[in-house]
């Protein structure tokens, strides 16, 4: 696993308060699932760009295979851009730019 990968499971952990974002079930005794919200595909990945597909807000945590699958959002478009709206403008705070 990458360091970046560590980070993006980190965060997604801490936002998700340990519980999955999916069912609402804990998962600290289970085996916790980076879920991509936008899906790590190659489509994605040509469509979106690396910098969306691989960005921390696109991970979250789940409780099982099964909950991992149910929050992808990749077949949604209006959702899958109103991420990209949330990562880019995460991105643009970060960097200090302002509207």
């Amino acid at each position: 696993m990458t360091s970046e990968q560590v980070e993006q499971r980190q965060f997604a952990f801490i936002g998700s308060g340990g519980v999955c974002e999916v069912c609402g079930k804990p998962i600290i005794d289970k085996r916790p699932q980076a879920a991509h919200r936008i899906g790590y595909t190659k489509a994605n990945l040509a469509k979106y760009g690396s910098m969306v597909v691989d960005h921390v807000l696109n991970v979250g945590m789940t409780c099982s295979l099964e909950c991992n699958s149910g929050l992808d959002i990749s077949m949604n478009p209006v959702e899958c851009l109103k991420l990209c709206r949330r990562i880019y403008d995460y991105e643009l705070r970060k960097r200090g730019v302002r509207d």
